[in-house]
This record gives C-alpha cells, structure tokens and sequence, in this order.
C-alpha cells in the first residue's frame, strides 16, 4: 500500500509480535506549542518504552500515511506550517496535498487498526461539544466504535459536554474503564464528575476485560486516567468559550489556546503530564495484551 509506510523498527516489531503503542500527532501539529509538543513526544516515547513497548508516532509525513515517526520526523512535522489537522473524512487527500499532517485521535485510531496495533494513547479524546443540540460531534467518537482498538486518555477534553459524551459512546458500544478510579477522568481537571460503571485496579484486569470485549466482536474501548491533584486544574476554571464562533475542526484547537491564553502555562504543564502517564499506561498495557496473548491456549 503505497500511501501507507512503515518504518523499519515498527515493521519488525510487529512481525515479531512486540507490543507496540500508538501515538497521534495532532498535538504535534495543532495541539501545544512547538517546544512543548516535542518536549511531550519524547516524553510519550520515553514512558514506552520503559514500560516494554515501541512507540509508533502517526502522521502524514511526506506523501503518506506513516505509522513510527522518529524524533527528527515529528521535529520536521512541528516545523511545517502547511501542516493540516488529519481526520478520516481528508486522511486520502492530506496525503497527496499538502503531504503532511498530524493524525488526530480518529485517523490515529483508523491507522493503528489498518497495521494491527490494539493500543493507542493520547491526552484527551474528543466527543461531543455543548450546544447545537448535540450535533458537533467528534470523529473519534466513530472510529472507536468500528475499530478494536483501546485509547487510554485522560477522559474527553476540558471543553466538550462530559456527559453527552459519555451517553454517545454507551450507545456506540464503547465501553469506558476507569483505571483505578470510578469517576470519568477530567482532562485537564482530575475529575469530570460523572461515574463509570466499570473500572480496572490492576494491568492484568484491564487487559483480561479487553481481550474479553474483542472476544465478543466489541470494536473500541476507551482507559480514562485521572490526572493526579498537584497536577490537574479546578474544573470551575475550564470549560468552553460558547461565544467564539468557531465550529468543526478547528474549534477544539481554538478552545484549548484560549485556556492557554487565559491559564498559562499551568495548562501546558497539565497537558504534557498527562500525555506521558497515559504513554506509560498504554505501554504496560501493550506488554500485558501480549502476554495474555501468548498464554492463552490455542484454539481449534
């Protein structure tokens, strides 16, 4: 598949059957600022790695869809300024113009099941935004229920509608853990308020009840990891900006840089904090999946 490239280290993982974890690459592109976003890819590879697994960084890079970015790579893709924001809906034509681009959740999502990776991880998935009776929704939220793949994130981002998120994605199929915690993750704050009805205290549960999901022809599942306290921000200084006019993919960048311009750096700090424990997370995760993988009894 000409359009789609592997590098080598991840080609050889995945014939060897290594864990591998996912990262996408629109925080790279639209997310934080250039320092700060490679600052958290690397330390994003870092937690993978000492956790077991490789790290597949994904992204348009150069006329295709690429799944394991070196770190030069995402240095290259933070430095383009044509760089679009990736989604299923424009992957085919980002690819043959401009090139590049970051791979939101959605398309990080799409590529990690087209080369067989199960896990992926990122700081806060989208879902749905207030207002407009419901209809601005994320396309994370879609690929997550056609994809079997697990996004271990720190819950739906600060500026979306918590709940109707997570009544859309109970009605798509797609479970939400919390990992060691009952209460939705918060993004940027430690807590969204809401309760979860499943939740997982050890690596070796979380895996069993996913494996358990893709046993039964489930498609995607959602880790929410609540930020630690001395880390996280007060909910009550988050939430979206409803007079911006600013709909549709760009409305989640342009919100975000607003809590940048209003909180500081607290909320950059915040964000590359919890993109490494969910990196850290995912990778114990994708060590634990091939285990239970490799000590399951054959069938047939």
């Amino acid at each position: 598949m000409a359009s789609l490239t592997l590098s080598a280290d991840l080609e050889h993982a995945i014939e060897t059957g290594k864990p591998i974890v996912a990262l996408e690459s629109a925080v790279i592109t639209h997310g934080l600022p250039k320092t700060a976003a490679i600052d958290a890819v690397r330390r994003q590879w870092v937690a993978c790695a000492e956790a077991g697994a490789t790290p597949a960084v994904v992204a348009v890079f150069d006329g295709a869809l690429r799944v394991g970015l070196s770190l030069d790579d995402c240095a290259t893709l933070g430095a383009r300024a044509d760089a679009v924001k990736v989604s299923p809906w424009n992957l085919g034509a980002a690819v043959l113009n401009p090139g590049f681009g970051g791979t939101t959740v959605a398309a990080t999502i799409a590529a990690a099941a087209l080369v067989g990776i199960a896990v992926v991880s990122t700081g806060g998935i989208g879902g749905v935004h207030p207002g407009r009776d419901g209809q601005d929704v994320s396309a994370d939220l879609v690929e997550l229920s056609r994809r079997a793949v697990c996004v271990i994130c720190a819950g739906p981002k600060s500026t979306l509608d918590a709940g109707a998120t997570l009544e859309r994605l109970e009605t798509l199929g797609v479970p939400v853990i919390g990992w060691r915690s009952s209460l939705l993750a918060g993004f940027l704050a430690t807590s969204a308020g809401l309760r979860l009805p499943l939740r997982a205290d050890t690596i070796d549960e979380l895996a069993s009840i996913l494996r358990a999901h893709w046993e039964l022809e489930g498609a995607g599942a959602v880790v929410s990891q609540p930020l630690p306290g001395d880390l996280a921000i007060p909910m009550a200084e988050l939430g979206a900006d409803e007079s911006a006019p600013v709909r549709g993919p760009d409305r989640t960048p342009a919100e975000l840089s607003r809590l940048q311009a209003r909180l500081g750096d607290r909320v950059i700090q915040a964000n590359v904090a919890l993109l490494e424990q969910n990196a850290a997370l995912a990778g114990a995760l994708a060590v634990a999946l091939v285990r239970l993988q490799v000590a399951a009894p054959a069938h047939g």
